[in-house]
Formats: structure tokens, C-alpha cells, sequence
């Protein structure tokens, strides 16, 4: 009788606390905290009151009318229980995945987009329904659509609408249709969703961005071919998602990757012969010139130098061996207090594995560029002397070596020793800039970007791939085109992913796990025996 009694007081307890979650979530509580964190408070304190409504007293005693209020008080603040339990979950579902191989997570690449979702979209599925990867592929693209005011998801089975299909011009199972706005994007085959973000991406695209590219002075640019070759590695997902383990196979010094990640969220691309053209051509959003060996004519660096002037947005990845002297360094670099040593900078400190000419950069300042991005690994860079920009220009050093950098030439191909080191004067070296503003003796209203980074490597096929080197390619054009209405997702690099660590990061992961956690190990045992002898 004493327990029924404490029970029947603990339960308004537990719908007070119940009601304190819904109102969280009114509050949207969700928005300055995680979802997890959200259920996890609530948890606890439920678990709280609960624990002090069992040690209240026994039901006071009183007239008839006055149990009927307090049984009526317990069945209302029970329905509130349900109710504000039911609007929590409501407004923060949280969605688990227990599964080793995380197949029932969406993609990256579908839920940023969701996420960042600024104008409506429409996504149509039409998928078969006897094929189980289609009805993964469905499964998963509920699970990231969810609750989202943007978002207007329907998987339809084609065979039960083919009218529908049609009308559309659907032609095959598994087909995504998406819509904004009167822009359309068809995606036939859909077999992983990851594709159905890129394609959100191209229909979210209000205008069409063109990058030209520079050649003929030993740039690795080629157009992008009618077919990449590929080759499938097993995964733990093994064959339940074709296509999920597929691998570029290609030149190392290439930009295939690139041009993959820029074809993807729907950039064009073209080639621009600097030496066959007397102006830039008025549809190239952006110009990049990455990798140049040879030196610049005098025309063309006063091509490029006029184009920046007039309000032109410009990439620069130049390597140690670029030639760079001449009219290319007085009309590109030196009006913004620009100029760079033809040496390659070495990182004792933040490197990647043991090479301390790949230099490792694990921080960044706040930029539109760097925003998003975790590790990056500049493999032998040049660095990138900065000055007082002019007034009107403003100057950010998206990437820096450690203080423990210094310089060697270009021509040693081993890294120097300790002992050659010695005497080397150390200090941090500006990696890559950005810059933007009014180039000096520019028209009035015309506004350039420049950024130039001292390797071309970060965008090769060779290193895009390796931890953020893609998206920090990726985000330097899009940031020169202004293309900040469409969202920002990762690109697709096609390799296996890896876990990328600094050497200073692998020296503390040795001596935590090698050293630390077997050193802790014996001595709690000998404080074990100690205490039990």
C-alpha cells in the first residue's frame, strides 16, 4: 500500500518533467544543442524527479472531493506526460544507427545539402520496388529528408505510376527527379544517394559558373574525358551498394578529381590559351592557372594583369620550379605586396607521415574558404612572401607553416638534416592568400579576387583526395566565382578513405596507446596485488 502510494505521487512528478521537455522543445532547445544532448538531459532529469517522487510522503489525508481532485490532477498531468513527451520527440527525432558498417546513415553529401537548404525542392524517386538496393537508396533519402520545411520527398513505385513517370520523362527504375523553382535534373541509376546531393546542387544552381583554365606552359589540365576508368575494392559494405568502393585510376599529376567535383555540382570548364587570346573571354567566371613550368610572356602576364584590374577573379597554384620573375611577378604578385622565393618550405614540427616537405595544416582563420575544412596537406609548397597590402585591398592567409619552417632549394631532393638545419633561420610561412578589393589604379566598382597558393599539387589527383585538399580546392573557386548561394558539400575524391595524422599527432597516438595505456595497466595491477596481499 506504501509503494502504491508513492507511486501515484511520483507520477505527476515524472509529467512535470515530462511537460519541462516539451517546453525545450518549444524553446528549440535543439537549435544551441545536439539532439543527443537534448535526450540525454532529459533522461537524467526524469531519472531525477523520478528518484525524489519515490521519497515524498505518503498521500495526505483529507475529504472525498479532495481525492477526487488529486486522482483527477494525476490523470491530467498524465495525459500532459504523453503530450509534451510526444511534442519533444517530435521536434528533436534523433535518428541512431547501431549498425558496424553505418548503412542506415545518409550520406554526407545528401544531408548537408538538406541542411543548408535555402529555397523549396522538390525530389521525386521512382524506384522497383524488388530491387533492395532501390529500397535502401529510398530508405535512406527518408531518413535525411525527415521534418525538413524545404523538402518535398516522394518514392513512388514506377510500376504503380507509369503515367506519372512519363510525364516527368522517366524512362527507367531508379531515377531521381528533382525540381526548384523551373529547373529540373533528372539522375538515372541511382545507386548511391550520395549522387541525388550532387544533383541537388546543379538544380539549386541559378547560373551556369565556367572556370578557364590556363595551358601552355606545362599545366596538367586536359578537358575531362567521355570515360574514367574505375575499379571496385571491397568494402565492408561489400556488393550491397555497387559503385560504393569504386576507385580513379589515373595520372598522379592530373586534375581528373577536380574536374569530377567541379563537373558534379554542375561548374563547366574550358581551356584558355593565354598566348592565342587578346582579352579574357566574358563568360569565364574564373581563371586558374595550376602547375605553370615555363615562363610567361610579357602579353600574357599583361593579359591576366589587366583582368584581375578590371575586376577579374584569379587562381594561382604555382610550384618551386614555376618561373615566376619578369612582368608575371610585377603585374600579378607585387601590385598586392605579393612575391615568393623559389625554395621549398620544410615543417619539422607539422608534417604529413615522415616527409617534412608535405607540410600538414591543421589551422586555419576565419574565411569563406576555410570554413569548412578539418586537415590539409601542402606537399612541397613555396611560400608566399606577404607585404602591406595596398589600401582598398584586403590580405588573409588561408594556410601557414609551423614556427619550426624553414627553407631549402628546390634542386636538393632529399630533406635536409638536423645538422643542415642548424643555422637556417626558422619562422612561419605563408602557404596560400586570398585577397579581394580594388586593384591599384583600378576603375572605380571594380572588384577583384586573387587567391595564390605555393602548390599545385593540393589540387592534383594524386593529393585531392587526401583528407580536405579536395573540399579546400573546391571551396577556392567556388569562393572566386562567388558561388555562396548553392550549399557547400564535400567532393566525391573515388579512394578508399583514409585516417590522415600530422607527426605530432602520431607521436601522441604512439605514446598514449604504446607507452600510457600499458604503463597504466601494470601499475594498477601491482596497485591491485599491493592492496590484496
Amino acid at each position: 500500500m506504501r509503494g502504491s502510494a508513492r507511486s501515484n505521487i511520483s507520477l505527476p512528478v515524472l509529467a512535470a518533467g515530462a511537460i519541462v521537455c516539451g517546453a525545450l522543445g518549444f524553446a528549440g532547445f535543439g537549435e544551441i544543442a545536439s539532439n543527443s544532448l537534448l535526450f540525454a538531459a532529459c533522461f537524467l532529469a526524469l531519472l531525477a524527479l523520478f528518484m525524489l517522487a519515490i521519497r515524498l510522503p505518503l498521500r495526505s489525508g483529507g475529504s472525498r472531493w479532495s481525492a477526487w481532485l488529486a486522482n483527477a490532477s494525476i490523470v491530467v498531468a498524465a495525459a500532459a506526460a504523453v503530450v509534451g513527451a510526444n511534442v519533444a520527440l517530435y521536434r528533436h527525432d534523433v535518428h541512431f544507427d547501431v549498425s558496424r558498417e553505418g548503412r542506415n546513415t545518409p550520406p554526407q553529401q545528401l544531408t548537408d545539402v538538406i541542411a543548408q537548404l535555402r529555397t523549396p525542392l522538390a525530389l521525386t524517386y521512382f524506384y522497383n520496388a524488388s530491387d533492395t538496393n532501390a529500397i535502401a537508396v529510398r530508405d535512406l533519402v527518408q531518413t535525411a529528408a525527415r521534418n525538413h520545411p524545404l523538402l518535398a520527398f516522394r518514392a513512388i513505385d514506377l510500376d504503380k505510376e507509369p503515367g506519372l513517370a512519363r510525364d516527368l520523362g522517366v524512362r527507367a527504375y531508379n531515377t531521381a527527379v528533382l525540381q526548384a523553382e523551373d529547373r529540373k535534373v533528372l539522375v538515372e541509376n541511382v545507386i548511391d544517394p550520395a549522387r541525388i546531393g550532387y544533383a541537388a546542387l546543379r538544380v539549386l544552381r541559378r547560373r551556369v559558373e565556367t572556370v578557364c583554365f590556363v595551358t601552355g606552359h606545362g599545366e596538367t589540365f586536359r578537358p575531362l574525358p567521355s570515360h574514367f576508368h574505375f575499379s571496385h575494392v571491397e568494402t565492408l559494405k561489400g556488393h550491397e551498394t555497387p559503385g560504393a568502393g569504386d576507385v580513379l585510376e589515373t595520372a598522379p599529376e592530373a586534375l581528373d578529381r577536380l574536374l569530377l567535383a567541379l563537373n558534379q555540382i554542375g561548374f563547366e570548364m574550358r581551356e584558355l590559351v593565354t598566348a592565342t587570346v587578346s582579352s579574357i573571354p566574358p563568360d569565364c567566371s574564373v581563371v586558374a592557372d595550376i602547375g605553370p613550368r615555363t615562363a610567361f610572356a610579357a602579353d600574357e602576364a599583361a593579359l591576366l594583369g589587366d583582368y584581375v584590374k578590371g575586376g577579374g577573379r584569379l587562381l594561382l597554384l604555382i610550384d618551386p620550379v614555376s618561373e615566376l620573375a619578369g612582368d608575371f611577378e610585377r603585374l600579378l604578385l607585387k601590385p598586392v605586396g605579393l612575391s615568393s622565393e623559389a625554395a621549398i618550405v620544410v615543417d619539422p614540427l607539422n608534417h604529413f607521415r615522415t616527409d617534412a616537405d608535405k607540410i600538414a595544416v591543421p589551422y586555419y582563420p576565419p574565411h569563406p574558404i576555410t570554413k569548412r575544412l578539418a586537415l590539409t596537406v601542402f606537399p612541397q609548397a613555396r611560400p608566399i612572401a606577404v607585404a602591406q597590402p595596398p589600401s582598398g585591398t584586403s590580405l588573409v592567409v588561408l594556410a601557414a607553416s609551423s614556427q619550426d619552417s624553414y627553407l631549402r632549394s628546390p634542386r636538393t631532393v632529399a630533406a635536409a638534416t638536423d645538422g643542415e638545419a642548424t643555422n637556417t633561420r626558422r619562422s612561419a610561412q605563408p602557404l596560400a592568400v586570398a585577397l579581394e578589393g580594388s586593384w591599384p589604379g583600378a576603375p572605380p566598382g571594380k572588384r577583384f579576387r586573387l587567391v595564390v597558393a605555393g602548390t599545385s599539387k593540393v589540387a592534383s589527383n594524386e593529393y585531392f583526395a587526401y583528407v580536405s585538399n579536395g573540399e579546400l580546392s573546391l571551396a577556392m573557386l567556388r569562393w572566386l566565382a562567388e558561388d555562396d548561394a548553392t550549399p557547400s558539400v564535400a567532393p566525391q575524391t573515388f579512394k578508399l578513405p583514409e585516417i590522415v595524422l600530422t607527426s605530432s599527432q602520431m607521436r601522441d597516438t604512439f605514446i598514449v596507446l604504446e607507452v600510457l595505456l600499458p604503463l597504466s595497466t601494470a601499475l594498477f595491477g601491482v596497485a591491485m596485488w599491493w592492496r590484496r596481499r
